[in-house]
């Protein structure tokens, strides 16, 4: 699996318990078991999902098929005379 699934499911799972607790606060849903149990599973089943299709590239910024910088040329040195 490519991407970041790790973070993913971390990341799903914090969004599915904050998601669960706003929705009883805002009084949409009632804290019954599939909102404490359901909502975070489903976020992780979702973070997951994003983790695999979303496009990261290298980790240092450059694209992932990008060839290393070349080094700039040397300049020319002018002949050395022994005095």
């Amino acid at each position: 699996m490519r991407g970041r699934p790790i973070l993913g499911a971390i990341s799903g799972f914090f969004f599915g318990v904050f998601l669960a607790v706003a929705l009883q606060q805002w009084s949409v849903r009632p804290l019954d078991n599939l909102s404490v149990i359901g909502l975070p599973l489903i976020g992780i089943a979702l973070g997951l999902l994003m983790a695999a299709w979303a496009p990261f590239g290298s980790r240092s910024g450059e694209p992932a098929g990008a060839a290393p910088p070349t080094p700039p040329a040397p300049p020319p040195s002018e002949p050395r005379t022994e005095t």
